[in-house]
């Protein structure tokens, strides 16, 4: 305990001398004061013509500010009286008058790329990361040293051969929260996921010792930080920034904040940096559905229903008429499942598809796309997915109601599956008794949707994985076929049906698998 508060301290520090050296985000307002038309009209027997001058007056004035936007109205009170809408009769002319049009205010925000303040909160999060392993879990690859630093440089790469969990679900999330510290500090996609690739860099090198074969700078350690924080870091960056909300206050703000904290810790820097309780402006529109799913499920393998909690967003920022190009993840689905039985928590099951770059058509979007899957369930059993590839989605409705939406992404991955035989050989997980193969592959996914507005829908969807293992000649696949019937009860409620197939099959030299495992689910779903 004496050692933890020093260093804890330490790392408060450095994550505040990144605020203080950080570059400012400077601001323009620029107020169209107002526009005065003047209009005549010639009266007749039956109707009357109305004339537009064309003298019309204006003014603007341009502002830069160091404080808040109500500051500059009490110094600008001529601003405030503009904004009321004024109307008069011309004294001269008994056939005209003059209307005041209240002024435009447009905010034009020059947002500085902070590089030296995002590498400072990245090593902030990994020494964060570094004193909760060393000092609560009391890890022995924590042993850190500068001849441990040079050990790594001279012994190079190996393969990571830890848990499932930590592999294929610890570091992209790891290399996500990278990403997003990136992101907040205004660098841009590209620039974020190089952050991912560094801060994963940075971890590997300077953060574990020497001392075993495991602790050697990892391959697919590298791989799946960078790749996590490519197809999960704007996600996650961009599903905390729906919770933000500067204007609000009270408990509110601190509900929002703390939401947004435990999706995206990264957020977490606002709080050191005092921004989490500044009043500022209310958050942009945002186009998404968000649904939580809760209730009843039964697998093959257990006669007694377990209990299914979930969130489905589908963020939909595309759909904005003012959208001039398609930027990552305009469009995006996340769906998170958690399964509980008499012993816990026992499913998991993440699917998160992403645009990153497209084009925008007339009733959707095509382009490529980012995929992140995570799933460790009974019936699925492990398999893992992180990759790039082309897909198309598409969404129109009629005058009656009724509406289509689909969406297909054919994907190149990198990605881990529990072995169905050669469990011995599988290499990747046997350091902790959690064996799994480890290779690329392909993922192929389409979902389809047909439904009635304020009636239900019915869904459709199929996934399908194949992962070849670099270390031997195993080829795992698995296929899951989903269909549920939706039915309205209310304008923020529904319940769903559903029923779930997953079939596994595997191939081995001259050996064979093939297993199928259904589910069925009965849910009540909160819409919003």
């Amino acid at each position: 305990m004496k050692r933890i508060i020093p260093v804890a301290i330490l790392v408060i520090i450095l994550i505040n001398i990144s605020s203080l050296i950080g570059d400012e985000t400077k601001c323009s307002y620029v107020f169209q004061l107002h526009k005065q038309k003047k209009f005549s009209f010639l009266p007749k027997i039956d109707s009357f013509s109305l004339l537009a001058a064309d003298d019309t007056k204006g003014s603007t004035r341009t502002m830069q500010p160091n404080a808040d936007y109500n500051s500059y109205i009490k110094r600008f009170p001529q601003i405030t009286k503009d904004l009321i809408q004024q109307f008069s009769f011309e004294k001269k002319d008994l056939y005209a008058f003059s209307l005041k049009i209240p002024p435009d205010m447009f905010l034009i925000s020059k947002n500085n790329k902070d590089y030296s303040k995002t590498a400072l909160e990245i090593a902030g999060m990994n020494a964060t990361v570094w004193v909760f392993n060393r000092y609560i879990m009391k890890e022995a690859w924590t042993n850190i040293s500068l001849k441990s630093f040079l050990y790594n440089l001279k012994s190079g790469f190996t393969w990571d051969i830890d848990k499932y969990l930590t592999n294929q679900l610890g570091h992209p999330y790891h290399g996500a929260l990278h990403y997003s510290s990136a992101r907040a500090n205004k660098l841009n996609y590209f620039e974020s996921t190089i952050c991912s690739f560094l801060g994963s860099v940075m971890w590997e090198f300077f953060l574990e010792s020497e001392g075993t074969q495991y602790n050697r700078p990892s391959t697919n350690d590298l791989m799946m930080n960078t790749l996590g924080g490519m197809t999960l870091g704007e996600l996650l960056f961009r599903t905390a920034d729906l919770l933000v909300d500067e204007s609000s206050r009270g408990l509110e703000r601190v509900l929002r904040e703390s939401l947004a904290f435990l999706i995206n810790p990264a957020y977490g820097f606002r709080a050191f940096t005092g921004k989490a309780f500044k009043i500022g402006n209310p958050p942009k529109k945002h186009y998404y559905s968000l649904r939580f799913p809760f209730g009843a499920y039964r697998s093959s393998l257990n006669n007694k229903p377990s209990f299914l909690i979930a969130a489905n967003l589908e963020y939909k920022d595309f759909l904005k008429k003012d959208l001039l190009k398609i930027n990552p993840y305009d469009w995006f689905t996340l769906d998170c499942r958690l399964g509980f039985n008499n012993e816990g928590l026992r499913d998991k099951e993440i699917f998160t598809t992403g645009i990153l770059t497209g084009k925008k058509l007339k009733n959707g979007l095509v382009g490529l796309f980012g995929i992140f899957d995570y799933i460790d369930t009974y019936a699925a059993d492990k398999i893992s997915a992180v990759g790039v590839g082309p897909g198309l989605v598409t969404m129109s409705s009629s005058d009656s109601d009724l509406f289509f939406n689909s969406s297909g992404v054919l994907s190149f991955i990198m990605g881990g599956s529990s072995p169905s035989f050669d469990v011995e050989y599988s290499h990747f997980g046997k350091r902790v008794n959690d064996p799994y193969y480890l290779g690329p592959g392909i993922l192929g996914r389409i979902n389809l949707e047909l439904g009635k507005k304020n009636l239900g829908s019915i869904r459709t969807g199929f996934s399908q994985y194949w992962i070849h293992s670099i270390l031997s000649h195993a080829n795992e696949f698995l296929g899951i076929l989903s269909c549920s019937l939706q039915c309205d009860l209310s304008r923020r409620s529904q319940i769903s049906l559903g029923y779930d197939y997953y079939l596994r099959h595997a191939t081995l030299e001259e050996q064979r698998f093939t297993g199928a495992k259904p589910i069925v689910r009965a849910l009540y779903v909160l819409k919003f």
